[in-house]
């Protein structure tokens, strides 16, 4: 629990909120594989708080989890850099969730 603790603050969460999304299993086990994803896109061993504050914002309004690895290298790789991008995003997966997207 601490190494997912440093995990999470580590992408710009506060103590607080991390604590809080590690009571939520579904959340917490979706952040981390975001943030490991999200890593190897970048080939970094951080994520910076920007893109880590768009990955929390994702994974906790995400409804098909099948279109987290599309999104989260579109976060990374700085395509989708809003919240506004990102609502936009989300919108277009939940109203497609059978679509692939490329």
């Amino acid at each position: 629990m601490a190494d997912s603790l440093t995990l999470f603050t580590s992408i710009g969460l506060s103590e607080q909120k991390a604590k809080e999304t590690l009571k939520n299993e579904s959340l917490s086990s979706m952040l981390k594989e975001a943030i490991n994803l999200a890593q190897r896109v970048l080939d970094a061993k951080s994520v910076d708080k920007a893109i880590g504050t768009l990955l929390y914002s994702m994974t906790s309004r995400l409804k098909y989890p099948q279109h987290l690895a599309f999104l989260t290298e579109q976060i990374a790789l700085c395509r989708i850099f809003t919240e506004l991008q990102l609502s936009a995003a989300l919108d277009f997966v939940k109203n497609h969730p059978q679509e692939p997207i490329q």
